[in-house]
């Protein structure tokens, strides 16, 4: 029997994120909320939020894509600390898949919530317009770069990466070229120049086959855990990737829900996984580094570096794999 693949769950909001000062004095990103992004050609919203760096003058720009469930406040944690390395970050919310859309589907089916998700993930609607919302929000960032002062001369359109968990992998998968199953239609983002997947999906014939990862010609990270969902198959893209420039980080004892953390948003988790949280604001970056700005290497030598300086609390073990 297939296994089949569940989502985290974050509450969505629609509040303007305040800004404080850390406490190492250091400024925190500015943080723009834009709720309502109205893309006529397919009639949906797409809300994003901006985490601006302190520099003004163009930096690259980085998505983020969030999980079944989920919002664009579900990575904060991460999304901050990019944009405080002087990104732009700008995180998406998929209406089709958010958490307003899993609450629909208890109400008006009568269903739970694990039986939500999963026929969310069943849907194609869904499934489709995900890397359409990506599309949608790169054009949305290149007319605010030209028009809004907010932005203007900000924003480098030549340096675009992804970033996305769980359904957001998926997104980031296809949008890199991967080619999902049940779906003709060509999704991929050729403005985008790398992806980081964090729980990568797998080749079971559910969302991907072992057909569907042949033309992710550009570099691409993913990163999972020893107890993640499907095991060992959030590595089958490593296998079936076009080799160069792709990485493959395993954490040790990781869950699916280590990577994902809304801390400093809106809502927050219970019990967030701050360890990996802090490995991944070491890591995370410096691959953007490397494939945005070319600096700095990413041999081995300096990935053992990074390993070293991300363990700490319940993050023993982290295995880097490049072919």
């Amino acid at each position: 029997m297939m296994k089949r693949f569940v989502y985290p769950i974050f509450t969505a909001t629609f509040l303007i994120c305040s800004i404080a000062a850390p406490q190492n004095g250091a400024a925190l990103p500015t943080v723009i909320d834009q709720p309502r992004n109205l893309d006529k050609a397919r009639n949906r919203n797409v809300p994003v939020t901006f985490h601006l760096p302190q520099r003004k003058d163009a930096q690259p720009l980085v998505l983020v894509s969030h999980g079944g469930a989920g919002s664009r406040h579900a990575m904060y944690a991460l999304a901050s600390e990019i944009a405080r390395q002087d990104y732009v970050v700008m995180c998406l919310e998929h209406v089709t898949s958010n958490t307003d859309d899993i609450r629909r589907r208890m109400r008006s089916k009568g269903i739970g919530f694990k039986q939500a998700l999963l026929e969310c993930g069943d849907d194609m609607t869904a499934r489709k317009n995900r890397p359409l919302d990506v599309r949608f929000a790169i054009d949305l960032a290149e007319r605010f770069s030209r028009d809004d002062v907010r932005f203007q001369g900000r924003i480098d359109m030549s340096r675009i990466a992804i970033i996305g968990h769980s359904y957001g992998a998926y997104t980031t998968m296809v949008c890199c070229g991967a080619k999902p199953v049940g779906i003709e239609e060509d999704l991929r983002e050729s403005r985008i120049k790398m992806g980081i997947a964090l729980s990568p999906l797998s080749a079971n014939g559910n969302f991907f086959d072992k057909n569907s990862f042949s033309e992710v010609t550009c570099p691409f990270a993913g990163i999972s855990g020893t107890r993640d969902l499907l095991g060992n198959a959030h590595a089958d893209f490593f296998k079936l990737m076009p080799k160069n420039d792709k990485h493959l980080l395993w954490f040790h004892d990781a869950s699916h829900l280590s990577f994902s953390d809304p801390t400093g948003g809106p809502r927050s988790l219970m019990r967030p996984d701050t360890d990996v949280t802090s490995a991944l604001k070491v890591i995370v970056p410096k691959i953007l580094d490397h494939y945005m700005r070319g600096e700095p290497a990413l041999d081995e030598t300096a990935r053992v570096k990074l390993v070293e300086q991300s363990l700490g609390g319940k993050v023993h073990r982290i295995d880097w794999q490049v072919n």
